[in-house]
């Protein structure tokens, strides 16, 4: 059985770069556009990773991650963004139950080791 993963960002292009490298890695990827739909499918599909945006529209991902963490305390949460050029949001990710972070835009070496530590 293949191991599943979510990717959550409001941007096609976005989810669908994510896509590419975690095909790459045998997940089998599910797309969210917003934060709403992230939880509902995390509760139907209990992937084993999920990369978060924080800017969408609907439920932010900081909402989302909080959510998604209530509802599965091992949830493994992987914040991808702009925002987290930004301390502050580093901390509310972390509060809200995120693993790890990754500012956009990054590279295939730096989501690979930031993937890694959601596994640590």
């Amino acid at each position: 059985m293949k191991k599943k993963a979510l990717v959550v960002d409001d941007t096609p292009y976005i989810r669908e770069d994510i896509r590419e490298l975690l095909e790459e890695q045998g997940y089998e990827v599910y797309e969210a556009g917003d934060g709403f739909e992230a939880f509902e499918m995390y509760k139907k599909l209990k992937p084993e990773i999920v990369t978060m945006d924080i800017n969408m529209p609907r439920v932010h991902g900081l909402k989302a991650t909080q959510l998604i963490t209530d509802f599965d305390p091992e949830a493994r949460v992987m914040i991808c963004s702009t925002m987290i050029t930004f301390q502050n949001y580093i901390k509310m990710a972390k509060e809200a139950g995120a693993k790890s972070f990754l500012s956009k835009p990054f590279s295939d070496e730096e989501f690979f080791d930031e993937l890694a530590k959601l596994f640590l």
